[in-house]
């Protein structure tokens, strides 16, 4: 690849290498724009200044043809001049026209919103996880996300800094330096808002929990009230109660996001609590033979990638027996 200057965001915009990088149709130009703006960083802000124009420009409305709308107004308009033909010397003659005028217009109404939700359901990227697997993503701009086991992350092809989350990811936000876009996580409960910032977000288990460990976010909460979190803050937001249940600060990072690192760490956990966590990522479900049971309390670390290993080092924990009966987990004293 030949040596170039790049001065301004034309110079981007002209380059052939550059343009496969900013559409990642290449793996060879993607490595190397890579490196480059890792070595260049003065000019990084202009780089990606130019690939949102890039991919602004790619962006292509979907609109409905004249043919389209001229074939169904024909359609209909003959299937209505049959009706109006049969009822000729009906009183109700003079009300015809405005009703094939409603019918006409409802109908392209209709088909104007079909296309228009093909358009916005079609345009839109899904990255979904299995139990027991953890995905790592960069978006267009720049943003990596570790999207973890029974998740799925969505947003629109030509809007990466709005997404939709069900199941739990951590966010590291790239921070648009030049523009300070902000950057969106919408969940059922609530809606948190950044610049550019690192944290996770749960929306496990019908409530959406948000731990910050850098930065600070801003959340919407969907019973109209704001909410600043500053760096370890931990928050707990129920839609059902319509209230925060918790909101506290942890003194260590690990308790929340040491699942990306291939494990769970519970620090004076319930038994219940813990085996939570543990349904949550492997898809299995727990019984329990007494309710006391729940109570156990736990502290230690268990891995993500083997359930055996897992329920092992629960047993060894706390004393207690876990056997497989039927599709259930049965918990027992011991």
């Amino acid at each position: 690849m030949t040596k170039k200057t790049y001065n301004t965001i034309h110079d981007f915009l002209n380059d052939v290498s550059f343009k496969n990088w900013a559409f990642n149709s290449q793996l060879s130009d993607v490595s190397f724009w890579d490196f480059w703006l890792k070595n260049n960083s003065t000019k990084k802000n202009m780089a990606y200044e130019a690939r949102d124009i890039l991919l602004g420009i790619n962006f292509k409305e979907s609109n409905l043809s004249e043919e389209k709308i001229a074939f169904e107004w024909n359609k209909l308009e003959f299937k209505l001049k049959n009706i109006q033909d049969k009822k000729a010397k009906n009183k109700v003659t003079q009300q015809k026209y405005p009703i094939i005028q409603y019918a006409i217009a409802a109908s392209i109404a209709v088909i104007l919103c079909f296309s228009i939700f093909t358009y916005f359901e079609f345009s839109k990227i899904t990255h979904k996880t299995a139990y027991g697997e953890v995905l790592e993503l960069k978006l267009i701009d720049g943003t990596q996300v570790i999207l973890n086991s029974n998740s799925s992350i969505s947003y629109k092809k030509n809007d990466a800094r709005k997404v939709w989350l069900k199941g739990e990811a951590y966010f590291k936000v790239h921070k648009k330096e030049t523009s300070n876009a902000k950057f969106w996580v919408h969940t059922n409960d609530l809606v948190v808002e950044v610049y550019g910032t690192q944290f996770n977000v749960n929306t496990l288990r019908k409530k959406t929990r948000v731990y910050l460990e850098e930065g600070n976010i801003w959340l919407t909460l969907n019973n109209g009230e704001f909410k600043k979190m500053s760096p370890g803050n931990y928050i707990e937001y129920s839609s059902k109660d319509k209230k925060i249940l918790i909101d506290k600060n942890v003194s260590s990072k690990e308790e929340q996001t040491s699942w990306k690192n291939g494990k769970l760490v519970f620090y004076n956990y319930t038994l219940e609590k813990a085996l939570n966590r543990v349904s949550d990522t492997y898809g299995v479900s727990f019984k329990y033979k007494t309710t006391d049971v729940k109570n156990i309390l736990i502290t230690g670390t268990v891995p993500t990638h083997n359930l055996d290993i897992c329920l092992n080092a629960i047993r060894k924990s706390t004393g207690v027996a876990i056997k497989k009966e039927s599709s259930n987990l049965v918990v027992y004293k011991n």
